[in-house]
Formats: C-alpha cells, structure tokens, sequence
C-alpha cells in the first residue's frame, strides 16, 4: 500500500511542478479546477452512502462555475456564483420526482459540497494568482512542500511512535505522536524552503504560516474522516492506487488555503 502510494506520488509531483514552474499560469488552475470538480463528485458519491438523496451533474456545473467566477471576477464573482448557487439547488428540487422526501437533507449535501470545495478551491487558486510573478512560484511550492512534508512527518512518526489516539471515532489511526511530528516537520519544511527559495519574508511571517499550516493541515484531513466515517466509506473513492480519490489528496490542501489567504491579506504581504 505505502509503495503504491509513493509510486503515485513519484508520478504526479513532477508533472505538477512541470505545470508551476514552465506552463501558463491558468493550467495550473485548469488542473486545480478538474481536481476541486472530481473531490466534488466523491463527496456527492459519500453522501450517497450516507443515504442522502443528492443531484450530480447541477452540483457539479454550479461547482465550476464558481471556481471560474471567481478566478475572473475574484470576490465580486464567489458572491455571485454564491447568490445563484442558493437559489438554483432547492428550486431544482422541486422538479425531482420524489420531492418533497429528501429535500432538506439533499440540498444541504449538495450546498456543503459547493460551498466547501468551492471557497476553499477558489482560494487556493488566489493563493496562485494573487503574489503575482514571480512570487506566486515560489510561494506556492512553500505552501505545497510545508503540507507534504507535515503530512509525511506525521505518518512516520505515528506510525513508529503513535500511542495516543488523537480522535478514536473519526480517525482512529491517527495519533496525538503523529500530530506532534508534522508539526515539527512543518516548521523544519517551513525554514528550508524559505531558505532555499529566499522567500522575501520576515521570520515572524514565516513562522505564522507555518503555524496555521501545522494546523489547518490535519484539521482539513480530520474533517473529511468524519464524512468518511458517516458515510461508511474507507476512501472517498479508488481512483488513485494506494492514495484512494482526489478527496483524500486534497482535503488539507484546500482547507488550508482560506486562513492562509486571510492571514496573507491581514498583514499586508497580498
């Protein structure tokens, strides 16, 4: 399991930093969009498991359209996609043949997946669009490596070390040990690449993101286990071998973006 997951990732890496360093900046978001949309799905697929009555293809086209929205028109575009998707989901409702059986919980499944990958996706995609060149480079793969190399810390560590169970119902295999050393790994992955890609920040900001990343990170991964877990599901979907869906490979990369983004906009470095 672990080879086929390091296979998987030996595969993908290249091809994305190939996509950040050398291809036209909306690739990236091209690829970042088709990821947002395919998480979507798999989440639409868990609350099907969950036995939620629950639409595919408008959740999905409201889902890009927001994505596109706002990476055009930025915050003026979220709130736009954002007034359409509210009013679209329950009036499509109506015309569903089992309505009303189903409907509060159904819209409510559907809107979470919008929203939540959608506001989390389009700030990523800000975290991409917003530094400008050629910033947005490198301040991307520090956003990038930070989460990786946490979350890899945190599953050696937990693996060879983990006693003390961080969350036995949502997440049992998960360990406060685990936790304690992707922090750790963070702040180390944090400083290297603020070295090595002589990112123009003061210490105190680099500490700061590396501290919602220490955090945000696993708090992202733990609330896509508590969907799992509900749903019944041990991976959002077998599309990646070893990995399981796109859920499961973004689920803290995205949810890390909005409070990076805040705190980017909060201090003045946007």
């Amino acid at each position: 399991m672990r080879a086929q997951r390091e296979l998987v990732a030996l595969a993908a890496i290249p091809i994305l930093a190939a996509a950040i360093i050398w291809l036209p900046p909306w690739v990236f978001l091209l690829i970042l969009g088709g990821a947002v949309l395919t998480a979507c799905d798999e989440l639409l697929n868990m609350a099907r498991s969950a036995d939620l009555r629950v639409g595919r293809w408008l959740p999905l086209a409201l889902l890009a359209a927001l994505l596109v929205l706002a990476w055009t028109l930025g915050p003026t575009g979220l709130a736009i996609a954002a007034g359409i998707t509210v009013i679209a989901l329950p009036t499509a409702r109506l015309a569903r043949a089992e309505s009303p059986d189903g409907s509060l919980g159904g819209v409510a499944a559907e809107s979470l997946a919008v929203f939540y990958l959608g506001v989390t996706g389009a700030c990523f995609g800000w975290l991409w669009m917003w530094p400008g060149d050629p910033n947005r480079i490198k301040f991307l793969f520090f956003y990038l490596v930070c989460i990786w190399v946490g979350d890899s810390g945190a599953y050696y560590v937990g693996r060879n070390f983990g006693k003390h169970k961080m969350s036995p119902r949502t997440s049992p295999n998960k360990t406060l040990e685990g936790l304690f050393g992707g922090m750790v790994a963070t702040y180390v992955g944090a400083a290297a690449m603020a070295w090595i890609l002589k990112l123009e920040m003061a210490p105190v900001h680099i500490f700061a993101l590396a501290t919602i990343l220490a955090i945000a990170a696993p708090v992202g991964d733990l609330i896509e286990s508590q969907f799992k877990r509900d749903s019944g599901v041990k991976d959002s979907s077998t599309l990646l071998p070893g990995h399981g869906g796109l859920l499961d490979r973004t689920d803290s990369l995205v949810y890390a973006a909005p409070p990076v983004l805040g705190y980017l906009l909060l201090t003045g470095i946007l």
